[in-house]
C-alpha cells in the first residue's frame, strides 16, 4: 500500500486527552449497576477488566473481538466473541514485500462487517488470546487507524485474567455470522503513522525520540537483519518484555520509569518500530497511555534495514 504522510495525534487518546488515561483511578469501580457500568465504560476507560467486560457483553451493539490462533479459540474464548488473527487486517505476505502491512480501504471494510462492526457498533473490546500482547495490540492500533480508536478497548491480562476471574468460557469454532450491512464510516487515520522519511528526519533533530521496541539483542546487532542487523540510527531501546508482566500491564510507575531510564521526557513525541510493525503496536499502546504522541513506524526495521539508509551495530 502507499505510505501516508500526515503527523499528528489520532482517536485513541481521547481518554488521555479528558485526562482519564487507562492507568489513572478507574471511575468505573464505584458504579453501582450493570447498565451504569456499560455506560461508563463506553466514554471513560480503554482498559479493561473482567467485569467490565461481562457488563459490556450484555449489550448487542457492543463487538468482542478474540485475537489469537483458530485453535486457541475453539480450546476456549469469551462468549460472543468473534476470532480475529492477524492475517485478517494484514495484506498477505509476499517474500518480495513488506510483512504485515495494513491492507486497502475495502479490505479493512470486509473485513469490519464480517465480525459485526458498523457504525452501530458502540464499543469494541479486544481480547488477547495468550499472555504475549503484540498481536491484539496491532489489532487495536489498526481499529483505531481505521478511525474506531474512540471504540476500542482491551482486557487487561486477557483470556487469563478472564478465566482467573471465574468467568464463564465457550469452546468451539465461532457460529457464523452475517456481515453487518448497516452504514460504517471509515476513516484512515494517518497521523498515527511515520513513514520512512519522517524516520529519517527524526534520526537528525532531538525533538522526537525513536523507541526500537523489539530485544535487546536483537537492538544490539545480533541477528534479526530484515537484511541487515543492528539498530536506527539515535534509537532507544525499550524491548516489549518488559512492559507487561503475566499479559498485564506493568503500572503506570514502572512504565515512566522505564521510559524515563531510557532518556524519554515526558511528553515528548515518539515514534516506535520493531522487525515488522508488531511488537512496537505494544509500546505505542502504551506511550498513547502515558500521554505521549506517538506514531507507528509500520515498516520497521524490515524497510529501513532493506534500504540504504545508515543502521547502527556495536
Amino acid at each position: 500500500m502507499s505510505r501516508l504522510h500526515q503527523a499528528g495525534r489520532g482517536a485513541f487518546g481521547a481518554a488521555a486527552l479528558l485526562g482519564l488515561t487507562l492507568f489513572g483511578a478507574n471511575p468505573l469501580r464505584a458504579q453501582p449497576s450493570a447498565a451504569s457500568v456499560a455506560e461508563g465504560i463506553a466514554t471513560r476507560s480503554a482498559l479493561l477488566r473482567p467485569a467490565d467486560v461481562r457488563a459490556l457483553s450484555r449489550d448487542s451493539s457492543v463487538v468482542i473481538l478474540q485475537v489469537g490462533t483458530p485453535a486457541q479459540f475453539a480450546a476456549g474464548h469469551v462468549p460472543r466473541a468473534r476470532p480475529v488473527a492477524l492475517s485478517d487486517v494484514s495484506t498477505p505476505r509476499r517474500q518480495d514485500a513488506l510483512f504485515l502491512e495494513i491492507p486497502d480501504t475495502p479490505a479493512l471494510e470486509r473485513w469490519a462487517r464480517s465480525v459485526g462492526i458498523s457504525d452501530a457498533t458502540s464499543r469494541i473490546v479486544v481480547v488477547p488470546a495468550s499472555d504475549t500482547l503484540q498481536s491484539a495490540t496491532r489489532v487495536l492500533f489498526t481499529l483505531a487507524f481505521m478511525g474506531f480508536g474512540d471504540r476500542a478497548a482491551f482486557l487487561d491480562g486477557g483470556l487469563g485474567a478472564w478465566r482467573a476471574s471465574g468467568a464463564a468460557l465457550e469452546a468451539g469454532d465461532a457460529p457464523a455470522l452475517a456481515p453487518s450491512t448497516g452504514p460504517l464510516t471509515m476513516r484512515r487515520d494517518s497521523s498515527l503513522l511515520a513513514v520512512i522519511d519522517a524516520v529519517e528526519a527524526a534520526t537528525r533533530e532531538s525533538s522526537t525520540t525513536i523507541i526500537d521496541a523489539r530485544l535487546p539483542q536483537f537492538f544490539n546487532g545480533n541477528g534479526g537483519g530484515y537484511p541487515r542487523a543492528g539498530h536506527i540510527p539515535s534509537a532507544v531501546n525499550v524491548p516489549l518484555s518488559l512492559v507487561s508482566d503475566g499479559g498485564r500491564l506493568k503500572t503506570p510507575e514502572e512504565l515512566r520509569r522505564l521510559f524515563s531510564e531510557a532518556g524519554i521526557a515526558p511528553g515528548q513525541p515518539l515514534i516506535t518500530y520493531c522487525h515488522i510493525g508488531q511488537q512496537a503496536t505494544l509500546l505505542w499502546f502504551v506511550a498513547r497511555e502515558l500521554g505521549h504522541e506517538v506514531r507507528l513506524f509500520d515498516g520497521s526495521f524490515q524497510e529501513w534495514s532493506g534500504s540504504t539508509r545508515p543502521v547502527v551495530t556495536p
